[in-house]
């Protein structure tokens, strides 16, 4: 009796995980496409697939027997349906409404994720500002109204809500219907698809299998193992084609070698082909992040009495599902700063001869084995004489230097600690606490951040990102009998100088490269000692690596070849170890260290 219980229990807790999933999918659409529909308010299919997703969460909710969030989702559903139904129209103050609803709803949900409860939170406001506003718009449809819809949109809402218009009084029905067909039933079942329920819609049926019978959802920590046993299933690889490059030099030639040979170059081959299935079953697409900006920005543009528009573009780019947890902050700063400190005013515009209504562009897009996102407004773009005087206010250097560097380097002020040109404070930005934190989050991602910017015209920031943290191409260098191997992502170029070229500025070794001043540091003598100094040979090499607007040449004895390596912790009593990044195995067996450069510039830093 007492197994049953508890598989019973545990049933309705799969049940109850499966709901919450889906409800977080079909929150994050609503969010989207409530937005939308504000600029849209004639849109068709828009308005049926925010009543259906809101219809979905408040049958399954129903079954489940969480009252709070059935509640307030029916009576979304209540003014959604007279929307569609052109009983009522879109105005401001239902979508503000609505979102405000929708911001509840996320909380309530929050709650049953954490704690299997709603909690006791107070709908009491929120219901009667609903039904209020539906009441005042059925009484005078005037009040409020934008725009009332086209004849020819009011016809095409009507003809499409006859196939649905019997879906308000399935719902009511949900619940018993539940308890004598079980969880299967399709009104009420958690994985149920939106494409499902638009088929049901329309009365179309099919023998096709539903798109939950063809996907698998999976813990993370299963992925996590499987990437784990891929990474040294890649070192077995690379040791053994290290192993066969060795003997082809004595049995080149030799049947059994070539056999040996060829069984290598097909390992090879499937480890690279299975590398990468592992690496694409951890990959999301971007628009997962990129899909919360648009209520970000209406709001931000509410609040700060601005026309922003939002253009998202390469959303479909994929990237590992550590970068992608990452990566949401740092936009959020960077988009809070364009819309706050960027676009102009509708009237500042129309003064400049810009259109009133500012654009905010977010485009990703894949560049090799790096994800490039860029972030472009359209706004008053940055002052440079403006970051000047305050670099030299802040005594960051002096008025004589800072007049004789170049563009990019003085808009690197920006990414200082506390650093900002804003004249007042406000909700949004001007503290100078964004900026700093967006380059040191995506620094610990191995990525880099620039900005370009021109005065009244706008600014773009560029951040580089490696598709996965897991696996890196490494460029293998020996120092002073030391190997150590470079994140290939960062190395700008390799270059062979005469010592004429190097020169010492304040007893440090610096060289010049085209245009610019690179300092120099030895690489095993910085790492084991936190010293600078080296013996210059008559024809050193030198790596260029580059964090952000930063460059530092690394003065090395030999190159050693470029090779894929996986990162492996050092534990964790040598995991703080600045400068380093954690280890790997090379293929003749050997543990090299990885470079950490943020810890390496940082070290430079203190020593110069």
């Amino acid at each position: 009796m007492t197994n049953n219980m508890d598989m019973e229990i545990d049933e309705m807790q799969e049940i109850i995980d499966d709901f919450l999933v889906e409800a977080d999918e079909l929150v994050d659409s609503l969010d989207n496409n409530l937005v939308k529909l504000e600029s849209s308010p004639d849109d068709v299919d828009l308005l049926n697939e925010i009543f259906r997703a809101a219809h979905t969460i408040k049958g399954t909710s129903s079954f489940l027997g969480l009252d709070l969030i059935t509640k307030l989702t029916h009576r979304m559903e209540d003014i959604l349906n007279k929307l569609r139904k052109v009983e009522m129209v879109v105005t401001p103050k239902i979508m503000d409404l609505l979102l405000s609803s929708l911001d509840i709803l996320k909380e309530l949900l929050g709650n049953v994720k954490a704690n299997r409860t709603e909690g006791d939170r107070d709908l009491t406001d929120i219901i009667d500002q609903l039904t209020n506003v539906m009441n005042s718009q059925n009484n005078d449809q005037s009040e409020d109204i934008e725009k009332p819809l086209p004849k020819d949109t009011q016809n095409q809402l009507l003809e499409q809500n006859v196939s649905t218009e019997n879906e308000e009084q399935d719902s009511g029905q949900e619940s018993k219907e539940s308890d004598n067909i079980g969880i299967s039933n399709a009104e009420v079942t958690p994985s149920k698809s939106l494409s499902e329920k638009k088929s049901r819609d329309k009365n179309v049926t099919t023998s096709k299998k539903p798109s939950s019978e063809q996907t698998i959802r999976v813990d993370v920590e299963r992925l996590d193992t499987l990437m784990n046993m891929m990474g040294e299933l890649v070192l077995g690889r690379n040791s053994l084609i290290q192993a066969v490059n060795k003997l082809n030099t004595v049995y080149e030639g030799e049947t059994e070698f070539e056999i040996l040979n060829q069984s290598s170059n097909s390992i090879n081959f499937i480890t690279t082909e299975l590398q990468m299935a592992i690496m694409k079953m951890r990959m999301q697409p971007i628009g997962k992040v990129f899909k919360k900006f648009p209520r970000l920005v209406r709001d931000l543009a509410r609040d700060a009495n601005k026309k922003i528009q939002l253009e998202i573009y390469g959303e479909t780019t994929e990237l590992d599902k550590s970068v992608i947890e990452e990566i949401g902050d740092p936009l959020v700063h960077i988009i809070r700063n364009s819309c706050d400190h960027g676009i102009e005013s509708p009237q500042e515009r129309i003064d400049k001869g810009k259109p009133e209504t500012g654009t905010v562009k977010l485009m990703a897009s894949q560049e090799g084995s790096n994800i490039i996102i860029k972030i472009q407004d359209d706004g008053k773009g940055l002052d440079i004489d403006a970051i000047r005087a305050k670099a030299v206010e802040r005594g960051l250097i002096s008025q004589e230097d800072v007049m004789k560097m170049n563009k990019r380097d003085v808009f690197g002020f920006i990414f200082q600690a506390g650093f900002s040109t804003a004249k007042k404070v406000t909700d949004v930005s001007g503290r100078g606490v964004g900026m700093d934190v967006v380059r040191t989050n995506i620094e610990k991602l191995n990525g880099m951040v620039e900005l370009d910017s021109e005065k009244d015209k706008g600014t773009i920031i560029t951040i580089k990102l490696p598709l996965t943290l897991a696996i890196i191409q490494g460029l293998l260098v020996e120092s002073d009998n030391e190997v150590f191997i470079l994140p290939l992502s960062s190395v700008h170029e390799t270059v062979k100088t005469e010592q004429s070229n190097v020169y010492y500025v304040n007893k440090r070794p610096v060289f010049r490269l085209r245009d610019e001043i690179i300092p120099i540091i030895n690489l095993n003598k910085i790492l084991r000692e936190n010293k600078s100094g080296f013996v210059l040979t008559e024809k050193p090499y030198i790596v260029v690596v580059g964090l952000a607007e930063k460059k530092l040449g690394i003065i090395i004895d030999h190159f050693l070849g470029q090779e894929e390596v996986v990162i492996k912790s050092l534990g964790h009593y040598l995991g703080n170890t600045e400068g380093v990044a954690g280890a790997t195995i090379l293929g003749d067996g050997r543990i090299r260290l990885i470079v950490d450069l943020i810890g390496l510039f940082n070290i430079a830093k203190k020593i110069s």
